[in-house]
């Protein structure tokens, strides 16, 4: 059966509202990832998961869902206009957009979405876009930073240290590396390992508890465009990380689609 939802017609989504089916949107973004990845990757990444996610639900099949293609555009600091590859909306720009699509999503008759954020910028904006939604269509969406349902497993292979896995480091490049894409690996720099841990502030996407907002791009100002350490990547490690992520994403799809609001 089809899941897409840009290849089925007006008419085949009618079941598909009649089942409370989930729709899954992804959001990625084009932006400079150093000397060794390619400015896609947020965008490479998200879309990958998405069909690998397509594909374990649909397998399990307990779990009405369709998939609209991963965004590939989105916010990022201007800061990181200092390399060249980033494409960069405003804030609200992408709020209002994301805000729109769930709206015209409500609109249809859709009660059910899951926003999947493969880019650490968005988070903040995409949790205000759900509330907003609530506001307007009486719907709870959930928002899931991926990568990061896998940190358990994650840590208990990754090669380096704490600081080694922000933007466009360990994760992200075994990650890359596992599913095939090109990676530079004679430009690797670990240039731009970071090294601030605090009470407060992790310095790591996968390590320890941030409390507070306070920018890693200026506690820590990269010299490449890194933050993180891609040194030690291998494509087991993104192997390991992606299906972590899965079988976790699978255990709460099926928790949210059930859960009704009283």
């Amino acid at each position: 059966m089809e899941r897409r939802f840009e290849y089925l017609t007006s008419e085949q989504l009618k079941p598909f509202i009649e089942q409370n089916a989930l729709v899954i949107l992804g959001i990625g973004t084009i932006e400079e990832h150093g000397a060794h990845l390619p400015t896609g990757t947020d965008l490479f990444i998200t879309q990958r998961f998405m069909d690998d996610l397509r594909e374990r639900l649909a397998a399990d099949g307990s779990v009405p869902f369709l998939t609209l293609p991963a965004i590939w555009t989105g916010y990022s600091a201007k800061l990181m206009q200092a390399w060249p590859g980033t494409i960069r909306m405003d804030t609200r720009t992408v709020m209002d957009m994301m805000r729109q699509i769930m709206g015209s999503l409500c609109e249809m008759g859709f009660r059910k979405m899951l926003v999947l954020n493969g880019h650490g910028h968005h988070t903040e904006l995409l949790r205000v876009v759900a509330r907003e939604v609530s506001d307007d269509h009486g719907i709870a969406p959930a928002i899931v930073n991926f990568l990061y349902l896998g940190a358990r497993a994650y840590n208990a292979v990754r090669k380096g240290p704490a600081g080694g896995s922000i933007h466009g480091g360990e994760d992200e490049t075994s990650v890359m590396l596992h599913y095939g894409y090109p990676v530079a690996t004679d430009r690797y720099t670990d240039a731009d390992h970071v090294n601030v841990h605090t009470d407060f502030v992790a310095g790591d996407n996968f390590i320890g508890s941030t409390r507070v907002f306070w920018s890693t791009w200026h506690y820590s100002p990269s010299k490449t465009g890194l933050l993180g350490d891609p040194t030690p990547s291998t494509a087991d490690t993104g192997r390991v990380l992606i299906e972590a992520c899965l079988d976790e994403m699978v255990r709460f799809v099926k928790e949210y689609w059930t859960f009704q609001p009283r």
